[in-house]
C-alpha cells in the first residue's frame, strides 16, 4: 500500500483486467461494470470524497468496495483481476472510466486512478466466514426506505433523508439459536436504498432472489442484497471503514 503526495513522485495506478464472467447465469461483465459505475456515482453524490477499495476475492473476481457517510461500506463484485490486490482509490473517475469499458472484451486493461491506500486503513471485510442470521423480503427494505423518502422534504441528511430515522433501528434479526442478534439502522437502509442495491428486479427469474441475508463475523455484519452487499462494524469489533470528508 502507498500513498502519494504532491511532490512525491507519479503514484502507483491500479488498472482491472477485464476477465469476463465464466458462468453463464452470472451477470454479463458489461452488466456488472455498469452497475458498479452507477453505485459509484450515487456514492459521489453522498460524499465527493468517496473512495474505493479493490479486493481480489477469487481467481478471477474483485469486490469493488466503495465509502459511504452512512456508517456501512457497499460492495459490488466484478469479474476482474487487480494489478495491485487491496488498493484503494479515489471514486471519482470510476463512472465515467466503467462505463466506457462496458463494451470492451474481456482481455481489456482498464486504468482506476493512482493508489491512495493510506487514506483506508484497516482491513477489507473478509469474502468468507460468515454465520447467517437470518434473511429478510428486499420488499420489507424497500418500504422502509421509501418511507424515510417521504420524509425527506421536511428533515435534511446524508443522501437527503431524515435525521431522525438515521440511527433508528428499523429491523431487529436474531439468529435461529438465538445466541447472535443485529440491529440493522435507518443508516444501512438509506444505504441500501440510495445506492440501489435492493431495487425491485426487473427480470422475473431474479424474483426468487430478491432477498436480504444478513450474516456476521466477530468484527463484521454483512448484508447481502440482490445487487450488491452492505457491510456494518459490529460494536466492540476491530473492523474499521473511512469517515466522510
Amino acid at each position: 500500500m502507498m500513498l502519494n503526495l504532491p511532490g512525491s513522485g507519479a503514484a502507483e495506478e491500479l488498472s482491472l483486467t477485464l476477465t469476463g464472467a465464466a458462468d453463464g447465469r452470472a451477470p454479463s461483465l458489461a452488466s456488472e461494470l455498469r452497475r458498479t459505475a452507477a453505485v459509484a456515482t450515487r456514492a459521489l453524490r453522498m460524499d465527493s470524497g468517496a473512495m474505493a477499495r479493490v479486493v481480489r476475492v477469487g481467481d478471477d473476481t474483485v469486490d469493488v468496495i466503495f465509502s459511504t457517510p452512512l456508517g456501512c461500506i457497499v460492495a459490488e463484485r466484478v469479474h476482474a483481476v487487480p494489478s495491485v490486490d487491496d488498493a484503494v482509490v479515489l471514486a471519482d473517475p470510476l463512472p465515467r472510466v466503467l462505463a466506457a469499458a462496458a463494451d470492451a472484451p474481456a482481455g481489456t486493461s482498464v486504468t482506476l486512478g493512482g493508489v491512495v491506500s493510506l487514506l483506508w486503513t484497516g482491513t477489507a471485510p473478509p469474502a468468507r466466514g460468515y454465520t447467517l442470521v437470518d434473511t429478510v423480503p428486499a420488499g420489507d427494505v424497500r418500504g422502509l426506505f421509501a418511507g424515510m423518502q417521504r420524509e425527506a422534504d421536511e428533515y435534511a441528511g446524508p443522501a437527503g433523508l431524515p435525521p431522525s430515522l438515521l440511527d433508528q433501528t428499523l429491523l431487529r434479526l436474531t439468529g435461529p439459536t438465538g445466541s447472535d442478534t443485529v440491529e440493522i439502522t435507518g443508516r444501512v437502509v438509506a444505504a441500501l436504498g440510495a445506492l440501489g442495491l435492493v431495487v425491485e428486479p426487473k427480470r422475473e427469474e431474479l424474483r426468487a432472489y430478491d432477498v436480504i441475508r444478513v450474516s456476521t463475523t466477530g468484527s463484521w455484519v454483512r448484508i447481502d442484497a440482490l445487487f450488491g452487499s452492505a457491510y456494518v462494524p459490529r460494536p466492540g469489533g476491530l473492523a474499521r471503514i473511512p469517515s466522510p470528508n
